[in-house]
């Protein structure tokens, strides 16, 4: 009772807090139809007011577990062994969120380098969550947080946490673990191990093996079309994030409306006040994954005697030792102390990895220096993004702030401008410095297209250029990060800007390679976004004309057409007529009936998916190469009248076929019987494919033996928008739907629609709105 009495006056005295600030608030809440919120106020603190309201109405406990995480707390509340909803071990989050986030002084100060407006909006946002808990009081919230001593209120320096949190998803959040376990080697001991989940540490652990893309299970497609593409002249863009369906990763859709100054609608990481994705009356735009390395990590030489101390210009430097220590709740409830040391250099922490050969031993150690650590610019990004009338002033406020983290951008406007960049923060490194400061022959081959640049670190050239016209120091500039502007098309799916659209020679652009190498082997998306556009404008792809319309693009999105199966099914079949596949004639006839799509109905769709996972990585298994000169269409066809690769293929593909079998599936059921998301204990079907398989709808899953592939990642806040002489219309879904409480009419609503392809309207005009016949509206003050 005690400490029930404890945790109430806490809350209490949080609450109290907050309200000694004496900011005024006021917001009005109307939803439509799919619950979707339509945030009203006059000014910036009343609009995130509105917005952390609404979406703490749907996503309370999600949100309060990530305050958990980003306040190094997890295993004070779920013990050592839990992992976050990231698959990351808690005591590992712990240290490090500890590490970066505990100390609110640095914070504070960077939510004072934002502007007025997003202070203001960052604070309302914290200001409506914090009211609907105390509307709603702790005992009251819904499962999994009834009465969780973990549901408390957040104030300004809980939201930066969360902000920093999402600026270092791309480059120093993927070494906790490294950084977590490196250790000063002790004379005649083995390097460190890396606390992975294959470590001897025996810690269960997110997989570090993330070259040459750490992001394998989130992507997005983008396709902006401009006026000479479209069947009337104007803009028309897809958007599609392909992120996780669990955690705060997903992405929350609202409106946000200040008369006279905002008026935008789309989709946005959870805590975020303003609109990530999404579109106002004069442009669309979406963002993707982009491969510019968002850090460096620097090789140190250390002194033989001590290898706490580094070369620099010809003299030793200390390291700095940073302890830090969090309570661990065991399983009878009690607390105990959990200490860990971290490492730090001037230029960063320092880390091993398992993904690559960077061990701490008595000669070298490594540290990581990152570009987003002080990056309190992106909110005002967003905001100017929000703002814009054009895609000239997104290209404008993109190279003045320099502030987007790790997205490329594309865009396009209601006159027919089609856009896109990838103007983010990269460390400014150009081509010859990289060249003259990789430390040794190893990094400079193997790492030229699979890891981050490794720079010497002991001599100070070696360290990133400054430029005048950079808003942080050791940034690339603005202007000097690549765009490209089309009447035409502009699209990206997570590949470099090279062929952003393939009419440019962007190849002898002088780009330095952190932004990406340039030529290289395109993701399978890529070169199925390029050829469907090219197709289209040909009138060679079996529609009506040769423009696109709203229809004809939504029909690219969701076509769930595999390239894969088109560049190499025919080779599959000519395999199944040999010898070489006596023993998987099972499989072949699987397979021959096959529509090559990933649609609900076809069938041994996930068997060429375990076969082609495995199949793409044989030696010598294409039979047409990479060639740079025809990026689009190579590599292709498999080199079945290779015997040994035959055998190979035959091999993978039982072996496929015995995967599927050992966790209860046949091998030709529909797709729809064997992949789906779980709302609640309610399995729905998702259509759409993998990665590798060249579908532009990508859905990623994990296969769990006597169930099915289960959802993990993909299709999100889908939005097609297209300008019209009248203004624009909007369609679209939110894959995974508004609400993660299972009790809310909106935990799977929008998951149903798309399970269907039945386009949503997207209501943003306000006779839309008012039309909506599941409008309410709420107003809330304080």
């Amino acid at each position: 009772m005690k400490n029930r009495w404890l945790h109430a006056a806490a809350t209490a005295a949080c609450f109290a807090a907050a309200a000694a600030g004496a900011q005024t608030y006021k917001a009005e809440i109307r939803r439509t139809s799919f619950g979707v919120p339509h945030v009203k106020a006059a000014d910036y603190g009343g609009l995130g007011y509105g917005v952390g309201y609404a979406f703490a109405q749907d996503n309370f406990c999600m949100m309060a577990d990530e305050f958990v995480t980003v306040r190094g707390e997890r295993s004070r509340f779920f013990g050592e062994s839990g992992t976050t909803p990231y698959l990351r071990n808690n005591l590992v989050s712990d240290f490090y969120y500890t590490l970066v986030n505990a100390d609110p002084a640095p914070l504070l100060a960077g939510l004072e380098k934002m502007s007025p407006e997003l202070r203001a909006a960052f604070r309302g946002w914290a200001a409506g969550y914090n009211r609907y808990l105390r509307e709603k009081g702790v005992a009251n919230l819904p499962a999994p947080c009834t009465g969780a001593a973990w549901a408390r209120p957040v104030d300004d320096a809980d939201m930066m946490r969360l902000v920093r949190r999402y600026l270092l998803e791309a480059s120093t959040n993927n070494f906790m673990e490294g950084m977590v376990a490196a250790k000063p080697p002790v004379a005649g001991s083995k390097a460190a191990p890396v606390l992975g989940p294959k470590s001897d540490a025996g810690i269960p652990g997110f997989d570090q093996d993330f070259w040459p893309d750490w992001r394998s299970g989130v992507g997005s497609n983008a396709l902006a079309l401009g006026s000479e593409a479209t069947d009337n002249g104007r803009g028309l863009l897809l958007g599609n994030p392909h992120f996780p369906w669990s955690g705060t990763l997903r992405f929350y859709q609202f409106h946000a409306t200040i008369p006279g100054e905002l008026d935008v609608m789309g989709g946005s990481l959870s805590g975020f006040p303003l609109v990530n994705i999404g579109f106002n009356k004069d442009v669309a735009w979406s963002h993707t994954n982009d491969v510019a390395w968002h850090f460096t990590l620097y090789e140190l030489k250390l002194d033989p005697a001590n290898p706490t101390r580094y070369l620099y210009d010809g003299q030793y430097r200390d390291m700095t030792s940073k302890t830090v220590t969090v309570q661990v709740k065991a399983a009878d409830g009690t607390l105990s102390p959990r200490s860990n040391t971290f490492w730090l250099t001037h230029f960063g922490p320092v880390t091993t990895s398992t993904a690559v050969p960077i061990p701490w031993t008595a000669t070298n150690a490594y540290a990581i220096r990152e570009t987003n650590g002080d990056n309190w610019r992106l909110g005002d990004q967003w905001r100017a993004i929000n703002k814009a009338a054009s895609t000239a002033d997104i290209k404008a406020a993109l190279q003045s702030i320099v502030g987007i983290p790790w997205v490329n951008t594309t865009a396009t406007d209601r006159d027919g401008h089609a856009f896109y960049s990838d103007i983010s923060t990269a460390p400014n490194v150009p081509r010859e410095k990289q060249s003259l400061c990789t430390p040794s022959v190893t990094f400079a081959v193997v790492f030229s297209l699979k890891g981050p640049p490794v720079l010497d670190g002991s001599r100070s050239f070696c360290e990133w250029d400054e430029a005048d016209d950079a808003p942080q120091a050791g940034l690339m500039p603005g202007a000097r990060m690549p765009y490209l502007e089309r009447r035409d098309f502009v699209q990206n799916s997570n590949d470099s800007y090279w062929l952003a659209n393939p009419a440019v020679d962007a190849y002898r652009w002088d780009i330095p390679a952190v932004v990406g190498v340039v030529p290289d082997v395109q993701g399978m998306r890529t070169r199925l976004g390029i050829l469907q556009a090219q197709a289209r404008l040909a009138g060679a792809d079996g529609l009506t004309g040769n423009k696109f319309s709203l229809a004809t693009l939504q029909q690219v999105a969701f076509s769930n057409r595999s390239l894969s199966a088109d560049l190499y099914m025919p080779d599959v079949v000519l395999l199944c007529q040999t010898a070489a596949a006596s023993a998987v004639q099972a499989e072949c006839g699987a397979l021959s009936a096959w529509d090559r799509k990933y649609e609900l109905t076809s069938r041994g769709a996930h068997l060429f998916r375990e076969f082609f996972n495995a199949a793409r990585n044989l030696p010598n298994v294409y039979k047409v190469p990479f060639n740079y000169l025809d990026p689009v269409n190579t590599p292709r066809g498999f080199a079945v009248t290779d015997a040994t690769v035959a055998a190979a293929l035959a091999g993978a593909l039982k072996s496929a076929g015995d995967k599927i079998r050992a966790a209860g599936l046949p091998i030709d059921a529909p797709l729809g019987m064997v992949q789906f998301t779980l709302r609640g204990a309610t399995p729905i079907p998702v259509h759409g494919g993998e990665e590798n398989l060249g579908v532009y709808n990508k859905i990623s899953t994990t296969l769990v033996p006597g169930a099915g592939y289960f959802v993990t990642t993909g299709s999100s806040y889908v939005q097609t928008v297209q300008f019209t002489d009248a203004g624009l219309t909007a369609q679209g879904f939110l894959t995974y739907s508004e609400s993660t409480d299972p009790a809310s009419p909106h935990f799977a609503d929008q998951t149903m629609r798309f399970m269907n392809k039945q386009w949503i309207d997207f209501p943003f005009t306000e006779a839309q709105i008012t039309a909506d016949p599941a409008l309410t509206t709420t107003t809330i003050q304080e």
